[in-house]
């Protein structure tokens, strides 16, 4: 039985693919589109928060255009 808290053995460690490349650079595209747009609605709807929700939105943007780029690109030969 291993150790629940022990460093994983470098055979199991994540590696960095052209799938998790892609999706990343498809990542940061959208959060950086996302700005723009969510700032200009957040200024009118919540002045206060503008910039808090924008960033939340953005994340949650870009989590989504991770997600939907891998399963993609992993179809792709």
């Amino acid at each position: 039985m291993t150790e629940p808290l022990a460093p994983r053995p470098v055979a199991q460690a994540r590696q960095w693919t052209k799938q998790s490349a892609g999706a990343m650079f498809a990542a940061a595209a959208a959060f950086e589109f996302t700005r723009g747009i969510a700032l200009e609605i957040f200024r009118q709807v919540l002045p206060d928060w503008a910039h808090t929700a924008t960033g939340l939105v953005q994340l949650v943007v870009a989590a989504g255009a991770y997600r939907l780029a891998l399963l993609w690109l992993r179809r792709l030969p």
